[in-house]
Parts: structure tokens; C-alpha cells; sequence
């Protein structure tokens, strides 16, 4: 699965996540202005075969994401254009890899993306939580029971927690996208 279909396969399976659309490089503007002019402001991520930090901005203003996903079509990449969530309302987010044993939980507090956590390593706390083991935090253990309540084993929920809702299903809880663990037993490829 690339990134887009990865991140629909959340939504697919009831998890809140946000609302997108996937821009190719062939893509014409008409196609996504009706999305893009529902708001002032949006997200955008990318994604390249065999390039792992793409670009990404959390938030952008509509007029300069019509100019930059001119120019990272031009440079070959898949957009993936989102509603806007702003980071600055992050309580906290993190990645959480879920085992047949075990929950392991990293996390980053205040402010940010997921990016903190994934591609810059800060970590803040980390839980390492048995089967029914929950953490001394009520809003981790919201996130633990929605991880759990999937019943996937061998991936990586990468999630974020906001001080208001937000996402299609207007939860404070998001899932940004469900990766593979890199075992051969997870289902996410």
C-alpha cells in the first residue's frame, strides 16, 4: 500500500482520520480546487516511491498550496491534499507499535506533528504495555483501546491527540496512517 491508500485503509476500518483527496503529478487543478476552496488553509503530504522524508506542511495557506502543489507535481510527487489540522492544536502524538504480546507507545508532548516522534526521535515517554495492561493516563488509554479494538498485530498507528476534535469523525483522538512493522506476518504492505 502506498501512503494515500494506507491512510484511507484508517479510515476504512473506522478510525478517525482526515478528510483527503490524492493529487497525482497528472492531476488538474479543476479537479482539486472544489476541494481546496472549502477552507483558507490546509495540509499537505507527499510521497514518492523510494524517498522517505517527502515534503510536508501541516498547515498552509490555500494561495501558497495552489503554488506548492504546482511545483511538487512538476517534481513527480503524489499529494495527498487534507483538511486543515492545525499542529499547534497537538496535545500530544506519537507512534504505537501493536504485537500479538504487546502495545509499545512513543510519545511526543505539546505542539507538532507526528514527524517529531517518526523521523526526529523525540520521545518523551514511552510505554511498553501487556495485553491488558493500560498507562497511568486517561487520554493514552482512550488511544490504547482504539489501537486495540482494531485487533491488527505487526504495525505501527502513527496518531496524534488534539484539545479539541477534529478529523472526519470530529474526535480528539487521530490516526494519520497505519504502517507495516516490517514483520512478514503484518497485513499492512
Amino acid at each position: 500500500m502506498n501512503k494515500y491508500e494506507r491512510i484511507k485503509f484508517v479510515k476504512d476500518i473506522g478510525l478517525n482520520t482526515e478528510e483527503n483527496m490524492l493529487i497525482n503529478p497528472n492531476t488538474h487543478p479543476a479537479d482539486y480546487l472544489n476541494f481546496l476552496n472549502r477552507f483558507n488553509e490546509c495540509s499537505i503530504r507527499t510521497f514518492k516511491e523510494n524517498e522517505l522524508k517527502t515534503p510536508h506542511y501541516p498547515i498552509i495557506d490555500k494561495t501558497d498550496a495552489i503554488k506548492r502543489i504546482k511545483d511538487l507535481q512538476r517534481l513527480n510527487y503524489n499529494i495527498i491534499l487534507a483538511t486543515p489540522i492545525n499542529p499547534k492544536d497537538c496535545e500530544f502524538a506519537g507512534a504505537a507499535l501493536q504485537s500479538e504480546s504487546q502495545l509499545v507507545i512513543e510519545i511526543a508532548y505539546g505542539p507538532g506533528t507526528v514527524r517529531r516522534v517518526t523521523h526526529d526521535n523525540q520521545i518523551d515517554k514511552r510505554y511498553i504495555l501487556g495485553k491488558n495492561e493500560m498507562t497511568d493516563n486517561n487520554k493514552i488509554n482512550m488511544c490504547v483501546r482504539k489501537f486495540r479494538d482494531t485487533k491488527l498485530e505487526n504495525v505501527i498507528f502513527e496518531f496524534s491527540w488534539y484539545n479539541k476534535p477534529i478529523g472526519w469523525r470530529h474526535e480528539n483522538f487521530i490516526c494519520w496512517e497505519i504502517t507495516d512493522d516490517g514483520t512478514k506476518q503484518s497485513i499492512i504492505k
